[in-house]
């Protein structure tokens, strides 16, 4: 996208703040543009400044998105809302993406993560076994799948 050459070009030279401006400038002049807001709130996470991220992944979200766009965006929103502690949120951020993007596995883990911020570890731990036996091509795992699948769920059964 030509309006966003400058920003790109900074980003790639190591030029941050520069670049941080530019994103700024554009997502003030064009405040309607999903990508640039995207962009926008990538660039703040990168920098660790959750809280501005989150307010362009949220104003991106609210925008006519494409399905890429969307989806990042909800990613990247629960992991922003994640990783400064707003844990409700960020798993709302990824139901949703579990919800509309249902092969996302990165939505699975994250919300894994989240859960087990939220004392949800039980679950948690289900979650990202799960995923594991789906995605996995270690034979070494594999050998062991019905014996995983099968204690997932019952982490703290005790089995006389």
């Amino acid at each position: 996208m030509k309006l966003l050459h400058t920003f790109f070009d900074l980003k790639q030279n190591g030029h941050l703040q520069s670049a941080r401006e530019e994103i700024t400038r554009l997502a003030e002049e064009q405040a309607k543009n999903p990508s640039i807001l995207f962009e926008a709130g990538l660039l703040h996470k990168d920098l660790e400044m959750m809280s501005q991220a989150i307010t362009y992944f949220n104003q991106a979200l609210e925008l006519d998105l494409s399905e890429d766009i969307r989806k990042n965006s909800l990613f990247h929103l629960g992991a922003s809302y994640r990783a400064v502690g707003l844990y409700e949120n960020a798993k709302e951020a990824f139901e949703i993406g579990m919800s509309e993007f249902p092969a996302a596995n990165e939505f699975y883990i994250y919300f894994a993560m989240t859960l087990y911020n939220m004392d949800e570890s039980d679950l948690a731990m289900e979650i990202v076994l799960s995923k594991l036996l789906e995605t996995t091509k270690d034979e070494n795992i594999l050998k062991h799948k019905e014996e995983f699948s099968f204690y997932a769920s019952r982490l703290d059964e005790l089995f006389n």
